[in-house]
């Protein structure tokens, strides 16, 4: 019931009945019954894989515990496997954008499409759309780890009988009250939610954007290859450099400097994803002033993603109704 009063907020060109959405996600049903079987498999035991391999890393190969106590342990185990699903989830969203104007002319459908009003436009919308449902067991995932994180920091919050936020917030710049604080959290905990689809939905607008004005297969898939490595590149980049800061081994920088690289890691690393454990949330608000409003800056960042989303897939609707 809740999920279809959720769907029932969604715009006609992006529920599963519209004809467009129904035509994209036909298209997975026109795949053999056995390869469509065999890929749900291959991706179910990467799944187990990167999680086994996430219990490898978090317990140092084996030779310690996996952490002091519940929620450390439950970052330790999810932290790695998590981030490898959401940077396949990034890849995932550019490929099946990137190429949707080629595919559409391959098929011969993309000229009756814009000579039908608004069938261009509704056709990358929905194509738009579609990333979401081709995605949603690894999206699936991601939302269940973060909600467990979540319910990992409720659970801290009632250490101490109930006071431990009282002891995250003494000596941190600038001091707060514990509503204030608590405030805070939830501003952090909704932007840990919100960030993987309007990251997602972001990456995906770019690629029907590239789709668009990059029409031939052949640079299409070139740019989605450079588009790959520079992703990886940032995320590996902010993860080395979040993770190299908070052992103390980044000395040099100053603390404007350190607020926007722990910011930039939160919002564009790994989606807030370090943030939901509070034994790592608590060392950056003691080591970077105002780094206590990380919280509202994610959820900000998440709300110009959603209206940077909108625009651009205005604007490759535009474009492609404009050169074809």
């Amino acid at each position: 019931m809740l999920l279809q009063r959720l769907g029932m907020q969604l715009p006609d060109w992006a529920r599963p009945r519209h004809p467009h959405v129904r035509y994209e996600l036909g298209l997975l049903q026109r795949v053999p019954r056995r390869t469509r079987y065999a890929q749900a498999a291959g991706l179910s035991l990467v799944v187990v894989l990167l999680f086994v391999a996430g219990y490898v890393i978090g317990t140092g190969l084996l030779q310690n515990p996996l952490g002091q106590n519940l929620t450390e342990s439950a970052i330790n185990l999810v932290y790695w496997p998590t981030l490898a699903l959401q940077v396949l989830a990034q890849v995932g969203a550019l490929a099946l954008t990137v190429n949707a104007v080629s595919e559409q002319k391959r098929r011969q459908t993309w000229d009756n499409l814009r000579a039908t009003e608004s069938g261009a436009g509704l056709s990358l919308r929905a194509r738009w759309a579609t990333v979401y449902y081709r995605l949603r067991f690894i999206l699936g995932i991601i939302l269940v780890v973060r909600i467990g994180m979540i319910a990992g920091i409720l659970y801290d919050l009632t250490a101490f009988q109930g006071r431990y936020i009282d002891l995250l917030i003494n000596n941190i710049t600038p001091e707060i009250s514990p509503v204030v604080g608590a405030l805070l959290l939830a501003f952090l905990m909704t932007a840990g939610l919100l960030l993987p689809f309007t990251s997602i939905g972001l990456i995906a607008a770019f690629g029907l954007l590239i789709s668009v004005s990059i029409q031939q297969r052949v640079y299409s898939v070139m740019v989605q290859m450079i588009g790959v490595i520079l992703r990886l590149f940032i995320v590996g980049a902010l993860v080395y450099g979040a993770t190299i800061f908070i052992r103390g081994e980044l000395t040099t920088l100053g603390n404007l400097e350190s607020w926007l690289l722990m910011a930039t890691f939160g919002a564009v690393g790994d989606w807030g994803l370090s943030y939901l454990h509070l034994g790592f949330y608590s060392e950056v608000w003691a080591t970077i002033p105002y780094g206590v409003f990380f919280g509202i800056t994610l959820l900000a960042f998440a709300m110009v993603q959603s209206a940077l989303t909108e625009w651009i897939l205005a604007f490759a609707v535009r474009r492609a109704e404009r050169i074809g």
